[in-house]
């Protein structure tokens, strides 16, 4: 069932009840009143003058005819032949009369309401009808408000089934800052979201298809090479299968970092940690990878520091990766904390001052050939987190001489 008919129904079902409800106590309210005005009419009647054993009479003789009285349990009077009657109360006739009876001292004085009687039946009767009819107004106006509010929504769904991401669609805010502005910006904001992460896998996918497009050829071509004569070589067989592991472990390689790339979080926390003991962890992590290198702490003073530990790892891990990848015959990585930044320090070839604004770019390398290692990722990899996590990188460099890379918090 659609929401409009649900909002129609409970509409009606409210209305229905409330007016039921209304006529119900505007009845039983009348029915009290008009008959609190007969009991007080009979004792009008019968107040003032004495009858027969000190029976207050009223006003005419002929008028109390007509009247229904009894004293002390003995009936003097009974034009409607009722009989005895012990309590107060309405009473029917056998005629189809209606006596209204009532208690004054050791008096029963009653008279005929039998008009007043048909005249509550047809007002219940009204009332009855009339919750009846209010159903069919009920539900015209339930389905004219239902539908005049679920409009904006109505546009809002159409809205969103037009969407397309890559065309950057948004769906337009309505007029008032209510709750459905508050949808609207909520869906926008989760537009937003998806197109960030459909981005994403755009760019994954260019990178892949443009990355192992050539390690794939040269792996192709060996193995085209092996099949015709290089397996009868020995010389050409282990070297094109030293060539082939080490082609494939580089697309692993490449491909690590393009997936870290993809799957950056953007919800980046804050973390106290100890500096030095954090530094020490990464001297022990890549001095198990690299033992020909020699990898030193530099820390200016024990502290706690507040960083988003996890992305300063990776951070730190692009810059000397980088640094081993240019590094010369001095085999030395300095890592450390001085004055607020994290560094890494190597002392290998060198960026050309000219250079240095571009090292940051996807796929940028200093050496154009492909003999280089590396496939321009680490560095761009390494800006975006920083950029996620309000971090910023500087860079000082000396050809020949060796680079230096600075992360700190963004002020």
């Amino acid at each position: 069932m659609k929401i409009a008919w649900k909002i129609t129904l409970t509409y009606t079902f409210v209305i229905v009840i409330f007016m039921s409800l209304f006529s119900l106590i505007f009845y039983e309210n009348s029915k009290n009143t008009i008959m609190d005005e007969h009991k007080k009419d009979l004792y009008k009647s019968f107040f003032g003058f004495s009858y027969g054993r000190g029976f207050m009479i009223g006003r005419g003789m002929g008028r109390i005819s007509s009247y229904y009285i009894a004293q002390d349990g003995m009936v003097i009077q009974d034009p409607f032949s009722l009989g005895k009657v012990e309590e107060e109360g309405i009473y029917r006739t056998n005629d189809g009369y209606y006596v209204l009876i009532v208690k004054r001292d050791e008096y029963l004085i009653g008279k005929d309401i039998t008009s007043t009687i048909y005249a509550l039946d047809r007002l219940k009767r009204n009332f009855i009808l009339f919750a009846l009819l209010s159903i069919i107004p009920s539900m015209a106006i339930g389905y004219f408000m239902s539908n005049r509010f679920l409009s904006p929504i109505r546009r809002i769904i159409k809205e969103a089934k037009n969407v397309d991401i890559r065309r950057q669609d948004r769906i337009k805010f309505t007029k008032t800052k209510d709750e459905l502005w508050e949808l609207v910006n909520t869906l926008n904001m989760m537009l937003e979201r998806i197109e960030r992460v459909y981005k994403r896998e755009e760019e994954f996918s260019s990178d892949v298809s443009h990355e192992l497009k050539t390690p794939l050829t040269s792996i192709l071509g060996y193995i085209k090479m092996l099949k015709r004569w290089g397996k009868e070589d020995k010389k050409i067989l282990e070297e094109s299968l030293n060539i082939l592991e080490e082609t494939t472990q580089d697309m692993v390689n490449m491909v690590e970092a393009l997936l870290e790339t993809a799957r950056v979080s953007e919800n980046i926390s804050l973390d106290r940690f100890s500096g030095e003991e954090f530094l020490e962890e990464i001297r022990e992590k890549y001095s198990r990878v690299y033992p020909e290198y020699e990898f030193n702490i530099v820390f200016d003073r024990k502290e706690e520091v507040v960083f988003p530990k996890k992305v300063l790892e990776i951070i730190l891990g692009i810059f000397i990766e980088n640094g081993i990848k240019n590094s010369l015959d001095k085999k030395i990585i300095d890592i450390g904390y001085n004055d607020g930044k994290f560094f890494v320090r190597d002392y290998g070839k060198g960026i050309p001052e000219e250079e240095i604004s571009k090292i940051f770019e996807r796929f940028y390398k200093l050496d154009k050939s492909r003999s280089s290692k590396g496939y321009g990722l680490g560095l761009f990899l390494a800006k975006k987190l920083s950029d996620l996590a309000s971090l910023e990188i500087e860079v000082k460099s000396k050809e020949g001489e060796g680079s230096i890379f600075y992360i700190k918090r963004r002020k």
